[in-house]
């Protein structure tokens, strides 16, 4: 999960945009909506596809979603989420989730031709998630155990 997320905070995973600049004759759009351009950006901000996942995900973690694009939100969480709170260490596993699962149902969609339901898909983030979570003492912080549904050790 934290390999994906590196590479696609530095736009070094292979999206269709960036093998299109090889091989011209890829397909460039996007696999999960069939209709924009594959990036970065769109892949996991701006696809419509996906929008409704950061925004149930941002409400577990108490914030509402921003909207900002990728490279703007990538700059915000790096000025914005430092240190190891529990706050900030739930926010970065959702947002490394996300990414992960993200990429992982685009690549199961082009390889596979399997395919999942946006819920389907949230619900296998939070669960990844809460598996995390549960093994973070959050004797604590009772608001983010509540928040998302984990024993607060």
């Amino acid at each position: 999960m934290s390999f994906i997320l590196w590479m696609a905070v530095r736009g070094r995973l292979s999206t269709r945009d960036r093998i299109h600049k090889y091989d011209p004759r890829a397909v460039t759009t996007c696999v999960l909506c069939n209709s924009h351009l594959e990036s970065h950006a769109h892949l996991f901000f701006e696809c419509l596809f996906r929008r409704a996942i950061w925004t149930q995900l941002m409400n577990y973690c108490g914030s509402p979603w921003n909207g900002l694009c990728w490279n703007d939100f990538i700059a915000w969480a790096s000025t914005h989420w430092k240190g190891n709170t529990h706050i900030i260490v739930a926010k970065k596993l959702c947002f490394g989730a996300a990414v992960y699962h993200i990429w992982r149902e685009r690549n199961c969609r082009i390889f596979k031709g399997t395919q999942r339901t946006n819920l389907v898909d949230a619900r296998s983030i939070i669960d990844t998630i809460r598996c995390r979570l549960s093994s973070i003492n959050l004797k604590d912080h009772p608001l983010i155990a509540l928040n998302w549904n984990v024993k607060a050790n």
